[in-house]
């Protein structure tokens, strides 16, 4: 078994290998009375033969059923019941099945379409406030988690090989800083971003020197998008770890999505 060595990744102060990507993306259209939302083509290259997205871990919260508040308490904070939303939790902890749930369940628990554009405001307006803080938490937004962030690494590894890959940060977190944000390095070395007090999330795009795929976590989404062969994406949508819906460049992903 081949040994790889992680170490941090280098950075490029060189920011043109990111050109492609910057050049390759549709500019994301004024946002006033005629704009008509926020599409894959706006985040990533419309060159890729398919495109799918990641949702996001989202998990059970029990600490309001092990540690429920007094009638007079839920009076005064004003807590809606989230009968529904309760009653879903409250058997999941009776399968023992652990807290994470699949974004599929939580549609079909709130009669919420599972299609290529569901984002997390689909399950808000179904809720009444306070219920998917009180019951469930999650999804992060700008980054995936360690145990996503490793699965993704073991799908691409076999697409990828040997090459270099390049690792580029979100600019908004470090506006007016001189933060570094493009470095190089092989594909196993993203995991670093982790644990570097510096960032700590993952980069906001990863491709390797071929650029036969591209991976983005928009800093402001809940969900990770990827562009890359058919092959690629079919290994995504087959894990059973991670949560995969395939998508097009023409896919809306912005919160104000409508459902169709």
């Amino acid at each position: 078994m081949a040994i790889v060595i992680i170490r941090p990744m280098q950075a490029c102060s060189d920011e043109s290998a990111f050109d492609w990507i910057r050049k390759g993306r549709d500019a994301p259209c004024v946002h006033d009375e005629n704009w008509k939302g926020y599409f894959i083509s706006n985040a990533l290259p419309k060159s890729f033969a398919c495109y799918a997205k990641i949702f996001h871990r989202i998990d059970a919260n029990y600490e309001y059923i092990d540690n429920p508040l007094t009638p007079r308490e839920e009076e005064i904070v004003q807590i809606p019941p989230c009968i529904e939303l309760r009653s879903f939790i409250i058997n999941l902890r009776t399968q023992h099945r652990g807290t994470r749930l699949k974004w599929k369940e939580i549609a079909d628990v709130l009669g919420v379409p599972f299609q290529p554009e569901l984002t997390h405001g689909w399950y808000r307006a179904k809720l009444e406030p306070g219920c998917w803080p009180r019951y469930l938490y999650g999804p992060s937004d700008g980054t995936l988690a360690s145990e996503e962030c490793n699965a993704a690494v073991s799908i691409l590894r076999p697409f990828t090989g040997t090459q270099t890959c390049f690792f580029r940060f979100s600019e908004i977190p470090f506006i007016a800083t001189k933060k570094q944000l493009l470095f190089m390095g092989n594909l196993e070395e993203v995991k670093t971003a982790l644990d570097d007090s510096s960032y700590r999330f993952t980069p906001e795009y990863w491709w390797p020197a071929n650029r036969s795929w591209c991976l983005c976590t928009d800093y402001d989404l809940m969900f990770t998008i990827l562009g890359g062969s058919q092959d690629l994406i079919s290994s995504f949508l087959d894990d059973n770890f991670l949560e995969c819906i395939e998508v097009t460049a023409s896919t809306r992903i912005d919160d104000l999505a409508p459902v169709k």
